[in-house]
């Protein structure tokens, strides 16, 4: 194997010297950062590319192209920032790694008369050399692709206009290069603290016991002060909010990834605290495998650094994927059930997209039709929105409404309603402090307001319009009234099937619908692939490059008679254990966070779970910390080959 380099480097001829030296002798070492910097390069250049395509036309006001505009304007620069926020974390606890395990090296250097600025400066050369080759080749050659499938991935959810193309091949080529010059940029960024640390090496750190790669994260006072301080100043006081107040539904699952964003890094920073706490079962059930096991068991008590640097990056992955998507499966379960419980019609007819359906539909023959008006009203302001923004709102006869959905009245009759009144859902009417008989003024979708006395008060407005008016007030008022949807009683073959509609029986109906909202779906997807990716890549960096300081002990456990499929059961046992502390911390994170939110919408104590996602993430999990360990350590090589890796 390639020794370290010890010869004095100069010029920019010796930081390229000391690039190619490092990657020869260990590429374990940079392959993180540079799989890191070829996936942020090509992620920020198709954004950057998908950006400047929609952002360059301009559109008719209000038209279907704007809206989808601007919401693929809001997913890709929220894509944006996640990548390179990601970007960051992982290049900088990869460099921080390597670099701890180069302090011989730079000792050495050191010693050899380097200064310490010029000792950073070949740090900072070295890392910018490790980014600039995989960010060019997939600025280059993935850029375009990724592009091309983002926009077709948008299209088909109608979240980016479909005539826009992308833009010319100049402005292709500059954003290419812009994204892999501001790759490399922000991976030097990323390493500046490693870079402080390599300065600050001394030739008398030869003398020292180089044994480590992970700095371990300290129980000191700041530390549990810091923690303390996040739980009882961050954590509880969104738990109270959501627990203790009688908050919207919709306004508690758009704090659940708040709290989980303030949960996970305080469960990071106690982690010292936590693990040694759930390292002891895991020994315990360790201990099974007398031999292999017991082994495992005490490399997992003997560093807990290392235990905490895997299962840290495996609470952000499993923890987002559990918290983010499991709050939206859990109100679209909420969002199910009540359609299911509320739904009398025998079908539905739906528009296709980009088609509405006439605001006075033709009769049923032998039947009876609904078709509730879709329009919008701004209520007064309330305690928990002081600038009401509109809302969704139905417009019908109510007594026709009963006939063919059951909303859960909890308060008066919807066959009350009359020119004049409205019905509200229960979570507008509680967040209000409205009683029945109380005169609210609203502003309709015309602009005009109108003072409207509450009727009735139903339960189920998590699926269905927050308001109920007449037929005629939301007629006379709203811009081109069409039909949300039309429910139907009867035989639903003798419905006149027009283009642009859709016809489903009750039970195709139910069991296909989708009851959350496509931009809020693709929104939670991105944020889960890109955080969920880069947090698992930086556990298999942890994985991979923490067994090279553990040469000499698997050289001395082959020698105390241990077999090669011992050894490998003793790697993948202890790199399991420290996900399994992972896991479980995302699972009290998720109990905190989702909990709340499932007693709120009905579903009882147990949240909702994305099931495909949460399944794939956690055997991501698996094979981010098995593979890499395994192919670092090297397990069944033989007895000689070990000892020699080990003293080299």
């Amino acid at each position: 194997m390639a020794s370290e380099p010890t010869t004095r480097p100069s010029g920019p001829l010796g930081a390229l010297r000391l690039c190619v030296a490092e990657v020869r002798a260990y590429p374990g070492r940079v392959i993180g950062v540079a799989v890191a910097c070829a996936l942020t390069a090509t992620g920020v250049g198709a954004c950057l590319l998908l950006l400047a395509a929609v952002s360059g036309p301009s559109y008719p006001e209000g038209s279907a192209a704007g809206a989808a505009a601007k919401d693929a304007q809001s997913l890709l620069g929220l894509l944006l920032t996640l990548l390179l926020m990601s970007a960051v974390l992982v290049t900088g606890s990869t460099v921080a790694l390597w670099t701890n395990q180069r302090l011989g090296q730079f000792a050495v250097l050191r010693a050899l008369g380097v200064t310490a600025g010029r000792l950073r400066a070949l740090v900072v050369a070295d890392v910018a050399l490790v980014a600039l080759a995989p960010s060019a080749v997939a600025a280059v050659a993935g850029t375009v692709p990724a592009a091309g499938f983002g926009r077709r991935l948008l299209i088909e959810r109608e979240l980016f206009p479909a005539a826009v193309d992308l833009p010319s091949a100049g402005q292709t080529w500059a954003i290419a290069a812009g994204a892999c010059l501001g790759t490399c940029a922000v991976a030097v960024l990323a390493a500046l603290a490693s870079v402080l640390a390599a300065g600050r090496v001394q030739p008398i750190d030869l003398l020292k016991d180089q044994s480590l790669a992970l700095a371990p994260p300290r129980r000191n006072v700041g530390r549990l002060v810091a923690g303390i301080a996040m739980v009882l100043m961050l954590c509880g006081p969104l738990v109270a909010l959501m627990v203790a107040m009688d908050l919207p539904p919709v306004l508690q699952g758009a704090l659940v990834m708040g709290l989980a964003t303030v949960v996970i890094p305080t469960l990071a920073v106690l982690a010292p605290w936590f693990v040694p706490l759930l390292v002891g079962p895991c020994c315990a059930v360790l201990r099974l495998d007398r031999k292999a096991g017991r082994i495992a068991a005490a490399g997992l008590r003997a560093a807990p650094a290392r235990t905490t640097a895997i299962a840290v990056p495996v609470l952000l992955a499993v923890g987002t994927v559990v918290c983010l998507l499991g709050s939206g499966a859990t109100i679209g379960a909420a969002v199910q059930q009540q359609t299911e419980q509320a739904l009398r019609a025998d079908a539905v007819v739906t528009a296709e997209p980009g088609n509405q359906l006439p605001a006075r539909p033709a009769g049923l023959p032998g039947g009876s039709t609904v078709a509730p008006i879709a329009t919008r009203v701004t209520a007064p302001p309330s305690f928990y929105d002081n600038k009401p923004k509109p809302t969704r709102a139905w417009g019908v006869d109510g007594a026709a409404l009963r006939s063919v959905l059951d909303l859960g009245e909890q308060q008066g009759r919807l066959d009350e309603l009359a020119p004049g009144t409205f019905a509200a859902g229960s979570t507008e009417a509680t967040s209000h402090h409205w009683n029945l008989g109380q005169v609210v003024t609203f502003t309709l979708a015309d602009g005009q307001a109108a003072q409207l006395r509450l009727v009735a008060v139903y339960q189920r407005d998590l699926a269905f319009p927050s308001y109920v008016l007449p037929a005629d007030l939301a007629l006379a008022h709203t811009p081109a009234p069409y039909a949300d949807r039309v429910l139907l009683r009867g035989d639903p073959s003798a419905w006149e099937l027009r283009p642009g509609q859709r016809l489903a029986t009750r039970a195709d109906y139910l069991a296909h619908l989708r009851p959350r909202n496509v931009q809020d779906d693709m929104a939670s997807r991105l944020i889960v692939s890109v955080v969920g990716g880069y947090a698992l890549l930086a556990v298999a960096n942890t994985c991979a490059i923490a067994q090279r300081d553990r040469r000499s002990q698997r050289a001395h456990l082959r020698a105390l008679g241990l077999g090669r499929g011992q050894l490998l059961r003793c790697v993948v046992y202890e790199v399991l254990a420290s996900a399994l502390v992972g896991t479980v911390l995302a699972v009290a994170t998720a109990g905190i966070c989702l909990v709340p939110l499932a007693g709120a919408v009905g579903q009882g104590v147990l949240p909702a779970l994305d099931v495909p996602w949460t399944v794939g993430v956690l055997l991501g999990v698996l094979a981010a910390t098995a593979v890499p360990a395994a192919l670092a350590a090297r397990p069944l090589r033989g007895i000689r080959s070990q000892f020699a890796t080990g003293s080299a």
